[in-house]
């Protein structure tokens, strides 16, 4: 039976999540995972999240650092990894580097497209005044800026977010694709199979298929996170991700540790 795992969570700490550090834990726990990375959203500029709906504010992030030592001491069966999700927004001196020291799991996302926030289901009419092609190009354009930046990112997440509404580009991906996953296997940054598209209307893994492909051929790691913000989602579609993994030709998980270094386990029962 392989390991599983979690490594992209959230508490009430976002802002706009549910559950505290302890009950995702303990929800970690019952569900039967091994490895569990908390990754609360880090801090964001005033002038993008002014009411700290989408983030932690800097006043929150010992807090968050104190629950995550004490679910530790309570929950000594379960790996747990003090992670945190940074969104690249272009401007790195906005998004306070030095107090990302003492993170072990730093994911690097991509939300805001020159301050739009493309995935918030509160702009979604926004969309409609805008080229789906060129979003879609432009967000690579950032998520590769990301990826390669100065930023200790540890891994990459849910790769081809943009469809998580339904839309689509009009030409063919696949060498936008290949370029993506180049910039990735160059900048050595895994990448997640991110599970929070299962249970949308959208009804898919970030990333699809044709893009996990891609990763996997140009030999970059993958990791699994469900992106839950309750705790009833931890560990959700840990199976389904395993299994478009194996359908992309990967025959390994990638699994983060605490010290910034990642294993590799066999994906055995879904070959």
């Amino acid at each position: 039976m392989i390991e599983r795992i979690d490594c992209h969570t959230h508490t009430v700490y976002s802002g706009h999540g549910v559950g505290t550090v302890e009950e995702v834990v303990s929800a970690a726990e019952a569900a039967g995972l091994a490895t569990l990375a908390l990754t609360e959203h880090f801090i964001l500029p005033p002038e993008i999240d002014p009411g700290n709906d989408f983030s932690m504010s800097l006043e929150e992030l010992h807090l968050y650092r104190v629950d995550i030592e004490r679910a530790r001491e309570r929950h000594g069966g379960l790996e747990i990894l003090c992670g945190i999700e940074v969104d690249w927004i272009g401007q790195p001196e906005q998004n306070r580097l030095d107090a990302l020291e003492g993170f072990e799991y730093i994911l690097g996302s991509v939300h805001f497209i020159d301050g739009w926030a493309f995935d918030d289901p509160d702009q979604l009419s926004t969309w409609d005044d805008r080229d789906v092609d060129e979003v879609w190009r432009r967000y690579f354009e950032i998520w590769c800026e990301a990826a390669q930046s100065a930023y200790p990112f540890n891994c990459m997440s849910h790769p081809d977010l943009p469809k998580k509404f339904g839309h689509r580009p009009s030409f063919d991906t696949r060498e936008l694709y290949e370029h993506v996953a180049q910039v990735a296997a160059r900048a050595g940054v895994i990448v997640e199979v991110n599970t929070s598209g299962l249970r949308r209307p959208l009804h898919e893994l970030f990333p699809g298929d044709a893009l996990l492909r891609a990763f996997r051929a140009a030999g970059v790691p993958c990791t699994i996170g469900s992106d839950a913000h309750a705790p009833q989602d931890v560990g959700s579609g840990f199976d389904e991700a395993c299994a478009a993994m194996v359908r992309a030709g990967y025959a390994q998980l990638c699994i983060p540790l605490r010290d910034g270094d990642h294993r590799f386990v066999d994906l055995e029962g879904f070959l």
